[in-house]
């Protein structure tokens, strides 16, 4: 069976966070990641029977359940609300492996859609596109059928599920049939795609210059996910891992993502008229606009 790469969800389970027996942080200093997620496994061990854990990074756990599912847990959500609520570790722990649980009540049929689920990015005006198409053939309006989400004015985000065959967009309806909140969906598609792209070993690459001097650095995937990649965890952390400070971004197609240093005004400026000029010419076009990237947030950039 294909592994379910499932991103904390819960269904209320309803396991007391009086079973838990944490000792009270209030009164120690605030667990790093690496210590976070010791502890929480070693807490999860003892609720979720049979099943095999593997740390794989700060905050990153992998959970086997004794039904030969896998499940990937992202701990970053947890650990931000700890990093708050301190006196709160038992109730944290708690509703995390509810979450865990909650795999064993899906479905093999949801189990293999949530691990196909991905996120989307597309230009806003792929909203009006669809809607024009579908409704050249039929006597009334049809709404936009798939769920979309307002990144900004130029951009949404859709979910997919990516098949053998194709990628298939969701609509409102499919994802009421997962009986999960769209927050967690959208966890669980971005989770799915960080695995997705370590996998393939994604990673940016610098774009040789005449010149032999180049700050300009181009993602690189699988010509389908490049510009989804922007709004992953992995993608920030190949971006800090090369950078120091914010970026210059531009991804004009979905397979087109080039990044510079800000503060490089002249590559910056090469950039974002590539992406100008280039835009109306490439397929699955995004957008023709240049962003400022920081920690995950776009910012549109005015030249």
């Amino acid at each position: 069976m294909k592994k379910a790469l499932l991103f904390s969800f819960a269904l209320g389970l309803g396991l007391s966070s009086s079973f838990y027996a944490i000792s009270s942080p209030s009164s120690q200093s605030l667990l790093s990641e690496q210590a976070f997620t010791k502890a929480y496994m070693k807490e999860a061990e003892k609720h979720l029977k049979g099943a095999k854990f593997k740390v794989t990074g700060d905050l990153s756990v992998e959970i086997t359940h004794s039904s030969g599912v896998t499940l990937s847990t992202n701990l970053a959500n947890a650990y931000l609300r700890y990093s708050k609520e301190q006196h709160n570790l038992e109730d944290i722990f708690a509703d995390q492996i509810n979450s865990s649980k909650s795999v064993n009540l899906l479905t093999d049929e949801s189990k293999l859609q949530l691990s196909q689920l991905r996120p989307v990015i597309k230009p806003a005006s792929y909203i009006d596109n669809i809607k024009a198409q579908i409704n050249q053939s039929s006597d009334k309006e049809v709404p936009f059928p798939f769920y979309y989400e307002q990144i900004n004015d130029a951009l949404i985000l859709l979910l997919a599920l990516d098949t053998p065959t194709s990628i298939q967009y969701v609509s409102k309806d499919t994802l009421e049939e997962f009986k999960l909140p769209v927050e967690q969906l959208k966890d669980i598609a971005k989770s799915n795609l960080d695995s997705y792209l370590a996998q393939i070993g994604a990673k940016l690459q610098i774009v040789d210059q005449e010149d032999g001097n180049s700050n300009i650095h181009m993602f690189v995937a699988d010509e389908i996910y490049e510009a989804s990649a922007i709004f992953s965890d992995y993608f920030k952390k190949q971006i800090n891992a090369t950078f120091e400070g914010p970026v210059g971004i531009v991804f004009p197609s979905r397979s087109s993502v080039l990044v510079v240093p800000l503060d490089d005004e002249a590559s910056l400026y090469k950039i974002a008229m590539f992406a100008y000029s280039s835009y109306p010419n490439l397929s699955y076009s995004i957008t023709p606009f240049a962003y400022e990237y920081n920690n995950g947030v776009l910012k549109p950039i005015q030249l």
